[in-house]
C-alpha cells in the first residue's frame, strides 16, 4: 500500500469523525479529543512554482489521563496532508507532531516530535494569516528550534514566569549524531507588556563539521485593548540545517502588529528581514486579515510584498474550517 492510500484512509478515518465532535471520549479520568483543520487555499504570483491550489487538511489526537491528584499523562499525534499534490515522488503527508509526556499544575516533561524551547519566544510574532516566521531562525527540523525529532522539553510556570528547556538527540535532517539543546523565558509584566529570551545550540555535522549552529533570540509584546503590537531579534551563526554553513552569520528581525476591527475582523501588518552574512534573504512586508463567519470557519487573506531580487510577491487567499 502506497503513503498515498495510507493518507488517504487516515484522512478519512480521523478526519470524518472530527466535523461531527472535537471529543470522543471522556470520563472522570481520562479524556480524548480530536483537532485540525481543512484549508483550501490558492497564490496568486507570477512565479509559476507557487502560484496555484496550496490547500491542506490538517487532523490530530491528543489525550490526557489523569495518574493521581497531581499528577496526569498526556500525548498528541498530528498529521498533515496536501490535498492538491499531484506529484507521485511527493510525500503526500508530514508528522507534524508525535510525543508524549507527564505534567502538573506547575510543569511539564515530554519526548517526541514537538517544538523546541525557543519557540516561546518566536511564537510572539508567529501569528500571521499565512506567511511570516521566517526570520526568527526558528523552522521545523532546524537544531532543535522548531518541530524536530527525538526533543525531550521541561516547561514550567510560575505566576507570570515561564520556562522551557529542550535537548535534541538525533537528527536526521543534519546527520545521526547531531545533537541541539535549547532554553527560553519569558514574564508578562503587569501593564500589558511581555518580554522574552531565548538560546538553541546545534551540533554542526557533514562539510562544516565543528562549525555549530547558534541562535540568539529576543521578543517583546504589548497588548492594549484591541491592538496587539511585537517585535522579535535573532542573531547565530550556521543556521543550515544541511550543516554546510561554516562562520555565516545570521541576523534577522521580525515585527507585527494586530487590531482587531471588529468582533469578526482582524487586520494585520507584519515585517521579515533575514540578512546572512550581510546579505538579505528574507525581506518583505505583509498586509493580511481575517473575518470569523463562525467561531469555526474564517476567510483570509495575506498580500506578501517582497524586496528581495528575483522573487515575486504573492497574494494568498484561503477559506478555513478549524474544530
Amino acid at each position: 500500500m502506497d503513503k498515498k492510500i495510507i493518507s488517504l484512509a487516515i484522512g478519512a478515518a480521523i478526519f470524518g469523525s472530527a466535523v461531527n465532535a472535537a471529543q470522543v471520549y471522556s470520563d472522570s479520568e481520562t479524556e480524548l479529543n480530536i483537532h485540525g483543520r481543512a484549508q483550501g487555499a490558492y497564490y496568486f504570483s507570477s512565479d509559476k512554482n507557487i502560484d496555484g491550489d496550496q490547500s491542506y487538511i490538517r487532523v490530530g489526537l491528543d489525550g490526557k489521563s489523569q495518574i493521581n491528584d497531581d499528577l496526569y499523562a498526556f500525548g498528541l499525534y498530528e498529521l498533515q496532508f496536501k490535498s492538491n499534490s499531484g506529484n507521485e515522488n511527493e510525500d503526500e503527508f508530514d508528522v507534524r507532531k508525535g510525543y508524549v509526556g507527564v505534567g502538573s499544575e506547575l510543569w511539564t516533561v515530554s519526548y517526541g516530535r514537538q517544538f523546541g524551547a525557543v519557540t516561546l519566544v518566536s511564537d510572539y510574532t508567529d501569528i500571521f494569516p499565512e506567511f511570516g516566521n521566517e526570520a526568527a531562525g526558528v523552522s521545523a527540523d532546524l537544531f532543535g528550534t522548531g518541530r524536530s525529532d527525538s526533543v525531550f522539553k521541561a516547561t514550567g510556570s510560575y505566576d507570570a514566569l515561564n520556562v522551557h528547556v529542550s535537548y535534541q538527540g538525533e537528527n536526521d535532517q543534519v546527520s545521526t549524531d547531531a545533537s541541539s539543546y535549547g532554553i527560553a523565558a519569558d514574564y508578562a509584566l503587569p501593564f500589558g507588556m511581555k518580554v522574552a529570551l531565548g538560546y538553541n545550540e546545534g551540533e554542526g555535522e557533514g562539510a562544516a563539521a565543528g562549525a555549530d549552529s547558534e541562535l540568539l533570540t529576543a521578543a517583546v509584546s504589548y497588548t492594549y485593548e484591541d491592538l496587539y503590537a511585537a517585535v522579535v531579534f535573532s542573531d547565530g551563526e550556521n543556521w543550515e540545517k544541511d550543516g554546510t554553513d561554516n562562520d555565516i552569520d545570521y541576523e534577522g528581525i521580525e515585527a507585527v502588529v494586530t487590531y482587531q476591527v471588529t468582533k469578526e475582523l482582524n487586520a494585520l501588518i507584519g515585517y521579515n528581514n533575514l540578512e546572512k552574512d550581510g546579505v538579505d534573504t528574507v525581506d518583505y512586508y505583509s498586509l493580511g486579515g481575517e473575518y470569523n463567519l463562525t467561531p469555526n470557519f474564517k476567510t483570509l487573506a495575506e498580500y506578501k510584498i517582497t524586496d528581495v531580487d528575483g522573487e515575486d510577491d504573492i497574494l494568498a487567499l484561503a477559506l478555513r474550517y478549524s474544530f
